[in-house]
């Protein structure tokens, strides 16, 4: 009887049975399936959240850096600012010191001419009292020649004057040289000389 049942089963009647596996084995492989993707989904939420946080913190370091270069940009521009001021002044202190020399060479210049001016003028005056002081001592020795004696005034008074004569700036020379000695041999007073002319006749 076994045996005739068995045999009569058919493969409709095994149909609930596969699809009861089926649905099973669906639900089991589904499932894990299922979770996963939502393991894999969350990875990939973390990994773009994770991504997206490193594109923040780059952004953040990148606005940093713009920040800072703005700043040292910034303090460049105040540096450029300074160094233009400072070569303004530079222009402004070679100018004056241009000016200070062209005024220095023209003041040389005018010193120097008038230097030499004054060179010709005072060679002049030097020659002008010269001629002066060796005509006065000139006049002395012919008038002291002529009485025959020389005072002890006119020793104090030509003597000053045959000093200044032979020293600088004078520098006086020719025949006062000669004639000093003969002045010097006169006698002090008249009647020295009287006293010398006698002495003389007599011999």
């Amino acid at each position: 009887m076994y045996y005739i049942l068995a045999t009569e089963v058919t493969l409709v009647d095994y149909i609930p049975v596969i699809v009861q596996i089926l649905v099973t084995a669906g639900v089991i492989f589904g499932g894990t399936g299922y979770w996963q993707y939502r393991q894999s989904k969350e990875q990939a939420k973390r990994d773009a959240e994770s991504k997206t946080s490193g594109v923040e913190k780059k952004m953040e370091d990148m606005s940093k850096n713009i920040s800072s270069l703005s700043d040292e940009v910034g303090s460049l521009g105040s540096k450029v600012d300074h160094l233009a001021v400072d070569v303004k002044e530079l222009k402004d202190d070679l100018a004056l010191l241009q000016e200070a020399n062209e005024a220095t060479v023209k003041y040389r210049e005018m010193r120097d001419r008038q230097d030499k001016e004054a060179a010709v003028v005072q060679k002049a005056i030097i020659q002008s009292l010269t001629g002066i002081l060796r005509e006065r001592l000139l006049e002395n020795y012919n008038k002291c020649i002529e009485k025959g004696y020389y005072t002890k005034e006119e020793r104090e008074v030509y003597g000053q004057m045959y000093e200044c004569y032979i020293n600088d700036p004078f520098r006086g020379n020719g025949v006062m040289h000669q004639l000093q000695p003969i002045m010097q041999d006169l006698p002090w007073t008249e009647e020295e000389a009287l006293a010398r002319k006698q002495a003389q006749s007599k011999k």
